[in-house]
Protein backbone atom coordinates (compact mmCIF):
# COMPACT_ATOMS: atom_id res chain seq x y z
CA UNK A 1 0.00 0.00 0.00
CA UNK A 2 1.44 2.79 -1.17
CA UNK A 3 2.18 5.92 1.67
CA UNK A 4 -0.48 8.63 1.98
CA UNK A 5 0.31 11.77 1.00
CA UNK A 6 -1.82 14.99 0.69
CA UNK A 7 -2.34 17.23 -2.22
CA UNK A 8 -3.04 20.78 -3.11
CA UNK A 9 -6.39 20.66 -4.43
CA UNK A 10 -8.32 23.37 -5.86
CA UNK A 11 -12.49 23.24 -6.71
CA UNK A 12 -14.26 25.56 -9.41
CA UNK A 13 -17.48 25.50 -8.82
CA UNK A 14 -20.36 27.79 -10.48
CA UNK A 15 -19.87 30.65 -10.75
CA UNK A 16 -16.57 30.26 -10.69
CA UNK A 17 -16.11 30.44 -7.48
CA UNK A 18 -12.82 28.53 -5.83
CA UNK A 19 -12.05 26.62 -2.64
CA UNK A 20 -8.66 24.96 -1.94
CA UNK A 21 -7.92 22.33 0.36
CA UNK A 22 -5.67 19.27 1.43
CA UNK A 23 -6.26 15.75 -0.22
CA UNK A 24 -5.30 12.58 1.11
CA UNK A 25 -4.23 10.55 -2.13
CA UNK A 26 -2.69 7.07 -2.57
CA UNK A 27 0.18 7.83 -4.95
CA UNK A 28 3.16 9.50 -4.89
CA UNK A 29 2.80 13.35 -5.23
CA UNK A 30 5.19 15.72 -6.25
CA UNK A 31 6.53 18.19 -4.07
CA UNK A 32 5.09 21.03 -5.80
CA UNK A 33 1.73 19.88 -4.89
CA UNK A 34 2.24 18.81 -1.57
CA UNK A 35 -0.07 20.81 1.03
CA UNK A 36 2.26 22.36 3.84
CA UNK A 37 3.35 20.29 6.71
CA UNK A 38 1.06 22.42 8.74
CA UNK A 39 -2.34 22.27 6.65
CA UNK A 40 -3.90 19.35 7.88
CA UNK A 41 -5.59 16.72 5.53
CA UNK A 42 -9.31 19.13 4.69
CA UNK A 43 -7.36 22.35 5.56
CA UNK A 44 -9.38 24.23 3.28
CA UNK A 45 -9.88 28.47 2.08
CA UNK A 46 -12.43 29.74 -0.16
CA UNK A 47 -16.15 29.86 0.30
CA UNK A 48 -16.76 26.33 -0.21
CA UNK A 49 -20.23 25.13 -0.29
CA UNK A 50 -22.03 28.61 -0.11
CA UNK A 51 -21.01 29.57 -3.90
CA UNK A 52 -21.38 26.05 -5.19
CA UNK A 53 -18.18 24.22 -4.58
CA UNK A 54 -19.59 21.06 -3.00
CA UNK A 55 -17.07 18.11 -2.44
CA UNK A 56 -17.98 15.48 -4.52
CA UNK A 57 -18.01 12.06 -2.56
CA UNK A 58 -14.65 10.57 -5.54
CA UNK A 59 -12.78 13.75 -4.77
CA UNK A 60 -9.81 11.41 -3.56
CA UNK A 61 -10.40 9.10 -7.22
CA UNK A 62 -10.84 12.72 -9.10
CA UNK A 63 -7.76 14.06 -7.82
CA UNK A 64 -5.14 10.86 -9.02
CA UNK A 65 -6.95 10.93 -12.62
CA UNK A 66 -6.55 14.25 -12.97
CA UNK A 67 -2.51 13.80 -11.22
CA UNK A 68 -2.38 10.54 -14.15
CA UNK A 69 -4.21 12.20 -16.87
CA UNK A 70 -2.47 15.88 -16.53
CA UNK A 71 0.24 16.30 -14.56
CA UNK A 72 2.24 18.55 -16.55
CA UNK A 73 -0.45 21.27 -16.12
CA UNK A 74 -1.13 20.60 -12.31
CA UNK A 75 2.61 21.18 -11.85
CA UNK A 76 2.44 24.48 -14.02
CA UNK A 77 -0.69 25.59 -11.78
CA UNK A 78 0.62 24.31 -8.84
CA UNK A 79 -2.19 22.71 -7.50
CA UNK A 80 -4.68 19.98 -8.86
CA UNK A 81 -7.72 21.50 -10.30
CA UNK A 82 -11.40 19.94 -10.41
CA UNK A 83 -14.20 21.04 -11.85
CA UNK A 84 -17.50 20.38 -9.75
CA UNK A 85 -20.95 21.20 -10.60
Amino acid sequence: MPRIQRCSVRLVGRHYCEHSLCVPIERPVPPQLRCNVDQPAGYGSGAGAACGCKTPADLRERVERELRDNIAESLRRGYVLIRVA
